[in-house]
């Protein structure tokens, strides 16, 4: 069986073919979000400011990208959230809205219910980082 193109990463890949029915991953899944263009720059003289390489204010690219970005985000974020209380995972799962995710352990199944969502841009295995202590010497 082909996982779904949503899912990202072989160990998840590997976990979903394995794994039995009671086992669960920790993922982190995207929703979509709308794409982001570097803004234009047009000239006849080549640019030896930094100041003129900056992107225009950010209220400038909010008004040109709005529609996009306040329709599709929300809404897909919406749609994951449905599919995560049909599933009982509502309770666990951790929205982060500054990057459009949501963090929640699952079993195989649940993935696999999670990638067929429509709002579902990726789903990826959540990494926990532990710190590493330099001992002195």
């Amino acid at each position: 069986m082909t996982p779904a193109p949503t899912i990202h990463g072989a160990e998840l890949v590997a976990f979903l073919q394995d794994s039995s029915g009671s086992q669960t991953k920790s993922i982190l899944i995207e929703a979509e979000r709308p794409t982001v263009r570097a803004p234009s720059r047009s000239g006849k003289h080549p640019v030896s400011s930094a100041r003129r390489m900056l992107p225009p204010p950010a209220a400038a690219l909010f008004k040109r990208h709005a529609k996009k970005a306040g329709d599709t985000a929300p809404a897909a974020m919406a749609e994951i959230e449905q599919t995560l209380k049909r599933l009982g995972l509502d309770g666990l799962a951790r929205r982060n809205d500054l990057c459009g995710s949501f963090v929640v352990e699952a079993t195989a199944e649940q993935i696999r219910e999670l990638a067929a969502t429509p709002g579902v841009q990726a789903i990826r295995p959540n990494r926990r980082h532990r710190k590493i202590h330099a001992v002195a010497a």
